[in-house]
């Protein structure tokens, strides 16, 4: 058996055709040696023209491709180091460990999707951040907040209930408001604001009647609804 230097000339699933120049043979198809190839998978494909080394026979006629190595036009990684795994992809997709710093970094220049068939769960030992510059969802059933939560910008809501409630900060179900108020709609309850006017059982601030009105100095009786 003997070590080759050569370079892909051709590639399937699992497979190459190394093509050992200073010989002018091209082989026919060689395993790649992978971590994993039964129940579990992994696999990253060899590129055309990557360079590579292989264990053959002595004729080239059988043999595998250990895998690429660098060379003057294929070189290492510049951001290998110490302590770090490394995955840096073409278009600059990097993910990568640092064991020195404890920092798992995963830089995608598209899309990341995940996805789970049982529980998702984040925890975060100091604070947990997230920013998007156009939008974010959250879609659930029930969406539940526990903790104050505090709003920056703009909260719009289609209902609101509030109520007292249990915890570490119990609710009273008050609402304080340390500004203005604009509103097209109407509140109502024991009272009724609406935009315009407002109304107290029944009674309009506005438009409302009296019964008992005398001229003079008199007093008059109640407001009539």
């Amino acid at each position: 058996m003997q070590f080759k230097y050569g370079i892909v000339s051709d590639v399937k699933a699992g497979y190459i055709k190394a093509s050992f120049e200073e010989d002018e043979i091209v082989t026919d198809w060689l395993p790649v040696v992978q971590r994993k190839s039964k129940s579990d998978k992994e696999s990253l494909q060899l590129e055309i023209n990557e360079h590579i080394v292989c264990l053959m026979d002595a004729n080239c006629n059988e043999g595998i491709c250990l895998g690429a190595i660098p060379n003057e036009k294929d070189t290492p990684d510049p951001g290998e180091g110490k302590g770090k795994f490394r995955k840096l992809f073409s278009d600059g997709t990097l993910i990568e460990y640092d064991k020195s710093t404890h920092k798992l970094t995963v830089d995608v220049k598209g899309q990341l999707e995940a996805k789970t068939t049982g529980k998702a769960s984040i925890e975060a030992g100091t604070i947990l951040e997230g920013n998007a510059t156009v939008k974010a969802t959250i879609t659930a059933p029930i969406i539940e907040l526990s903790g104050n939560v505090i709003v920056s910008g703009t909260l719009a809501a289609a209902s609101l209930s509030i109520a007292p409630g249990a915890g570490p900060v119990p609710g009273s179900g008050k609402v304080e408001i340390a500004g203005d108020i604009e509103l097209t709609g109407k509140i109502t309850g024991t009272g009724e604001i609406s935009g315009s006017d407002i109304k107290a059982g029944g009674v309009s601030l506005k438009k409302h009647t009296h019964t008992g009105v005398t001229t003079g100095p008199g007093t008059s009786g109640p407001p009539v609804p």
